[in-house]
C-alpha cells in the first residue's frame, strides 16, 4: 500500500468520525453529486449507524424515552465519542454514564441504560458448561470447608435506586410507566445468561452475602459463617438451611460454573 493511498485513507476515515472538510477540497469532483454533496453521505451514514446501533442495544431505554429524544442524544453521543472497534456489538459502554451526567436528576435514565447494557453483554458473553447436581454430590461433605464456588462467565452484579424494575418492565409489555422514584433501599440485581437468553431477578441480603463471599474467593463453609455472623439472631440450622436451598437454586437456574479450591483464611 503506498504512502499517498495510506494518507487518502486517513484522511478519508478524519473527515467520517470529525466532519473535516479540508478533506473535500482533496478530493476531485466526479459525475453527479459535487464532493461536499458525496462526502456528507459517508460522514452522516456513519453517525446513522452507530445511533442504529444504539437504538438496539438500549431498546428499553429508547422506549422509555421516546424515539425522537433518544435518537437526539444517541447522535449526541456518537458525535463525542466515536466507535474504537470494528464489532459494534462493543460500542455503547460509556452511554450509560454518559446520560447519567447529562440528566442527573433523572438517575433512572442512566439506570435503565445500565440494565439495558449489562443485558446485552450478558447475551454476547462467554459460554461455559453450568454446574449439575450431579457434580455437587460428588464433593465429599468434608470438602465443602474448603471448597469455593465459581459463578458462569456472565454473571454480574446491578445496584439500582431507583424503581428502574418497574419501568423496565412497563416498557417491556408496552405499558405507561409508572412515575419514576427513588427507593428509600437500594435493588441489587444478579444478571446472567441462561441457555441462550439473558436472565435477571433481585437478590436478598443473605443471597448477596453468600454471591459476594464466593466471588471473593472464599469457600462455600466461609460464606455461611459471613451470613451467620450477620444475623446472630437467626438459628444455625435455619441459615445452613437457607443456604442449601439457595444453593440447590443456583444449580437449576444455571449459575454456577464450577467448584474449586478456595484459598485458606
Amino acid at each position: 500500500m503506498t504512502a499517498a493511498l495510506l494518507q487518502l485513507q486517513g484522511a478519508f476515515q478524519r473527515h467520517l468520525l470529525e466532519g473535516d472538510a479540508a478533506f473535500a477540497a482533496a478530493v476531485r469532483a466526479g459525475v453527479g453529486l459535487d464532493v461536499g454533496g458525496r462526502l456528507h453521505i459517508y460522514h452522516h451514514a456513519y453517525r446513522a449507524r452507530l445511533v442504529d446501533a444504539l437504538r438496539d442495544t438500549f431498546e428499553h431505554t429508547a422506549g422509555y424515552l421516546g424515539a425522537a429524544w433518544f435518537d437526539e442524544a444517541a447522535l449526541e453521543f456518537a458525535v463525542s465519542h466515536p466507535s474504537q472497534r470494528a464489532n459494534l456489538n462493543e460500542y455503547g459502554a460509556d452511554f450509560p454514564a454518559w446520560l447519567q451526567q447529562r440528566h442527573p436528576r433523572e438517575p433512572e435514565i442512566g439506570e435503565l441504560a445500565a440494565l439495558d447494557w449489562t443485558l446485552r453483554r450478558a447475551f454476547d458473553g462467554a459460554d461455559a458448561p453450568p454446574l449439575t447436581l450431579a457434580a455437587l454430590a460428588a464433593v465429599d461433605p468434608p470438602a465443602w470447608e474448603r471448597v469455593g464456588l465459581t459463578l458462569v462467565p456472565t454473571a454480574t452484579r446491578l445496584s439500582l435506586r431507583c424503581n428502574t424494575l418497574a419501568l423496565w418492565h412497563a416498557v417491556d409489555g408496552d405499558e405507561a410507566p409508572p412515575a419514576p422514584e427513588l427507593l428509600p433501599q437500594r435493588t441489587e440485581l444478579l444478571i446472567w445468561r441462561r441457555g441462550h437468553e439473558p436472565h435477571f431477578r433481585s437478590l436478598g441480603e443473605v443471597e448477596q452475602t453468600l454471591l459476594d463471599a464466593l466471588l471473593e474467593g472464599r469457600s462455600f463453609a466461609q460464606a455461611c459463617g459471613l451470613v451467620a455472623a450477620r444475623s446472630p439472631d437467626t438459628d444455625a440450622a435455619q441459615s445452613a438451611q437457607t443456604a442449601g436451598q439457595l444453593l440447590r437454586r443456583w444449580v437449576e437456574e444455571e449459575l454456577l460454573a464450577a467448584v474449586v479450591d478456595a484459598p485458606p483464611g
